[in-house]
């Protein structure tokens, strides 16, 4: 078999790990629950959400350094930096700084991966991929230290969809954490694809800081795509004027 063509899982794969909506935007999307009859989990991302609308626009702009990299048998193989900018309400743009490794895994996958990302960022493209009840179902909801900690089911089978778990704080109900897989396999090279995401607080902000996927190739083994921002430059809106 030739190597270069069982590559072609990068293409399809590791872009939609990488860059699937819940790490393409700052923050998640509008929930939209009614608040009557609601679970305690549907509460909790209720609560999640209104934070999310808040912060969304408190933030004006913001710049950062985004660094991918593509990991093989412990060797990194390929590695982009690039300086990412936002601009409110739904606006991002990369420019690449250093590159370095295989020419085929930059291309096929990291600037794939900048590409999907600009583009679910923006709103149509969003709402279809959010954290909201109308792409999830959320259950099981339970405690851990300063987070509760909610199942998340998808309701269709999509490449951009996830199943696993979120983490959101007690205090403020920002998201700090995501774990799972795809909601579907979108190669045949793929055995396995799990994920982790985590935010931290900017300026009150809760942002995307890390992202690492391992995926488990046929015959190939396991590759590791990492996805790291910061530092973070950021202007946030001004304040209103009381009475306005």
């Amino acid at each position: 078999m030739d190597v270069s063509a069982a590559r072609v899982w990068i293409g399809s794969t590791v872009v939609m790990v990488a860059t699937g909506s819940v790490w393409a935007g700052f923050g998640p999307q509008p929930v939209g629950l009614a608040q009557d009859g609601l679970s305690g989990a549907d509460r909790i991302v209720a609560g999640l959400d209104a934070t999310s609308i808040r912060e969304t626009r408190q933030v004006a702009s913001f710049t950062t350094t985004k660094t991918f990299t593509i990991e093989h048998d412990g060797e990194t193989r390929a590695r982009v930096v690039a300086a990412l900018r936002f601009t409110a309400p739904d606006v991002k743009a990369f420019t690449v700084g250093k590159t370095g490794g295989s020419d085929f895994l930059r291309g096929r996958v990291i600037d794939r991966m900048m590409a999907t990302e600009i583009e679910a960022t923006g709103r149509s493209r969003s709402s279809s991929v959010a954290i909201s009840s109308a792409n999830y179902e959320f259950s099981g909801l339970r405690e851990a230290g300063d987070a509760f900690v909610i199942d998340v089911l998808p309701r269709r089978q999509d490449e951009l969809l996830f199943k696993g778990r979120i983490w959101i704080a007690r205090e403020g109900f920002h998201l700090e954490r995501i774990e799972g897989e795809p909601a579907m396999n979108p190669s045949f090279w793929t055995r396995r694809i799990h994920f982790v995401s985590e935010y931290a607080p900017v300026h009150d902000v809760w942002l995307l800081v890390r992202t690492v996927a391992k995926v488990t190739v046929r015959w190939f083994g396991e590759y590791v795509v990492r996805s790291e921002c910061g530092p973070y430059d950021m202007l946030l809106m001004p304040a209103p004027t009381p009475g306005v």
